[in-house]
C-alpha cells in the first residue's frame, strides 16, 4: 500500500516519461490489492479507495477523489482503522487545500489531528 502511494504522491509532481512510469509502479501494487481485496481481505478495502483517490488526484477527476476520500474515511471507521482514517483525513486536506478549499481542508486536518491523538500519537 505505502509503495503505490508514495508512486502516486510522487507521480503528482513529476512530469512526462517520469510520471507515466511511477504511475505504473503504483498500479502494479493497487492491482495486488485489488485482488486481495477480491479474494475476500476486507482489511485492505479501505486502501483501495486511499488508493483510487490518490490516482483521481493524479488524473484530475475530482468528483472521484472526493468520492473515494470519503469512501475510505467510512470505510477504515467502520472497520476499526484508526490511524488509516487519521491518514485518509489527512490525505483529503491536502487534497482540497490544493483546490483552494480551505474549509474543507481545515476541517479534515482537524479530523486527522483528532484521529492520531486517539490513536496515541
Amino acid at each position: 500500500f505505502l509503495e503505490a502511494l508514495t508512486y502516486l504522491k510522487a507521480a503528482q509532481s513529476a512530469s512526462g516519461w517520469k510520471k507515466r512510469q511511477m504511475k505504473k509502479c503504483a498500479h502494479k501494487t493497487i492491482q495486488l490489492i485489488r485482488g486481495w481485496a477480491k479474494n475476500g481481505n476486507v482489511n485492505v478495502v479501505h486502501y483501495l479507495y486511499i488508493l483510487d483517490a490518490e490516482l483521481a488526484v493524479l488524473n484530475g477527476k475530482n468528483k472521484k477523489a472526493k468520492e473515494s476520500f470519503n469512501a475510505a474515511i467510512t470505510t477504515s471507521s467502520r472497520n476499526g482503522f484508526l490511524h488509516d482514517r487519521a491518514l485518509a483525513h489527512e490525505l483529503a486536506s491536502a487534497y482540497f487545500k490544493a483546490q483552494g478549499d480551505d474549509y474543507w481542508g481545515k476541517y479534515h486536518i482537524e479530523c486527522s489531528r483528532r484521529c492520531y491523538q486517539e490513536w496515541g500519537c
